[in-house]
């Protein structure tokens, strides 16, 4: 069976309209409240999970929109990112370079195609119909989100102290959004799971080690600029927090279909 499904938004959201002032608000304007109310709602798709939806699109071209034009081009942020990457460049070995060249090969498209090829079939095995949605969510919105965007910012990789010469533009880190979004919805899983997976919290926090070393990865190799992996990790983090949402509305709006046995 399912551990208790996720319900802290949808607890908060309750919570919230039961506060006193909320309930005058109400009897005052309960036409307003009621807009308001039906668009957190979980239970409709055209409550929280559109609204999401419509926000994290807004907010993933206003976030990015600001990086690029008020971050990436700033003087105080090339600056950083020329710090710590040389910095960075006068530590490396050849031998820990190489450790983690073979590491983040692991982050390619490749590499990510395989893992979640792997999950996928596991949740299809198990009949975790709502994870695979939510997985496919994260992923694949991760993924297209990364080519338009690299596209669109065309930014140059770091000059002379890369480990090696990527093909495509440095902005953001495609590594790093597809480590947050794969891994972070993996390791959501687990938590959810946790009474049936030995040992959960460790692999849970062996997820988000790995999305951490991934990042840094990057800029240790010179292959990124520290804002290409911060870039990265907000892209990749909206893509997350949607899938979650669509996650937990799945399971509450579909509760019989996730008591279905294992095979």
């Amino acid at each position: 069976m399912f551990h208790k499904p996720l319900t802290i938004i949808t607890s908060t959201i309750n919570q919230f309209f039961q506060l006193k002032g909320i309930q005058q608000l109400q009897k005052k304007y309960p036409r307003l409240v009621k807009f308001i109310h039906d668009r957190l709602d979980m239970q409709n798709f055209l409550g929280l999970p559109l609204t999401l939806l419509l926000g994290i699109g807004l907010i993933n071209y206003a976030l990015l929109s600001e990086i690029s034009e008020s971050l990436v081009n700033s003087q105080s942020m090339k600056q950083v990112d020329s710090s710590v990457g040389l910095f960075l460049y006068h530590l490396r070995t050849d031998a820990v370079a190489q450790a983690f060249y073979y590491f983040t090969e692991l982050g390619t498209t490749l590499g990510v195609a395989i893992t979640c090829l792997l999950v996928a079939a596991v949740l299809l095995y198990k009949r975790r119909w709502h994870y695979l949605a939510s997985l496919l969510i994260a992923v694949l919105g991760t993924g297209t989100s990364i080519y338009f965007t690299k596209l669109y910012f065309h930014r140059e990789r770091p000059l002379d102290i890369g480990y090696y010469k990527p093909s495509s533009f440095s902005f953001p880190s495609g590594h790093s959004a597809e480590a947050l979004a794969l891994f972070g919805i993996i390791a959501v899983f687990i938590l959810l799971e946790r009474q049936h997976i030995r040992y959960a919290r460790f692999w849970a926090g062996v997820c988000v080690a790995y999305i951490l070393l991934i990042g840094f990865s990057r800029i240790f190799l010179g292959v990124h600029f520290v804002s290409d992996v911060a870039g990265g990790y907000l892209l990749g983090s909206l893509w997350l927090i949607l899938a979650v949402c669509v996650l937990e509305y799945l399971l509450l709006h579909f509760p019989h279909s996730k008591r279905q046995p294992s095979r």
